[in-house]
């Protein structure tokens, strides 16, 4: 078990896991959604894995005008029609709800899309955002 840390071959596979996802993201890139959550969690030691779940649905939508065919991939890849939906379906299951409920104080809002608006995850997303843009994103799950 890799909660045991004297079970070697247990914690050598839970390492290679993550070696074979960080190799995935560094293929893939990585977007708005995990800038929101770098932004978040960064300015309030904030579960990152948390943040990406509740930041992911505002990101789907913003970005399915420039990446509608990727997004219809990922949610075939769930098993819907509707990605979004299907995204706050499942960070619910984690206990993950919305920006307010881990203390975010909304009147930092703008802040924050700004201090995510600089983030590479931005800067590489598919749709440009603007501050203005990113904060309106940030309501939405706020």
């Amino acid at each position: 078990m890799a909660a045991d840390g004297r079970d070697l071959q247990a914690r050598t596979k839970l390492l290679g896991g993550a070696d074979a996802a960080g190799h995935a993201l560094a293929l893939a890139g990585l977007g708005l959604g995990h800038a929101l959550a770098q932004a978040i969690g960064g300015r309030y030691g904030l579960p990152h894995g948390a943040l990406n779940a509740i930041c992911l649905s505002a990101a789907l939508e913003f970005n399915e005008p420039v990446a509608g065919e990727q997004i219809a991939r990922f949610a075939g890849a769930l098993e819907t029609d509707d990605p979004v939906a299907r995204v706050w379906e499942l960070a619910s299951l984690g206990g993950f709800g919305r920006l307010r409920d881990l203390g975010v104080p909304e009147q930092e809002l703008p802040e924050l899309a700004s201090a995510a608006a600089e983030r590479g995850g931005a800067k590489a997303n598919p749709r440009p955002a603007s501050p203005a843009e990113i904060e309106q994103l940030l309501r939405t799950i706020w």
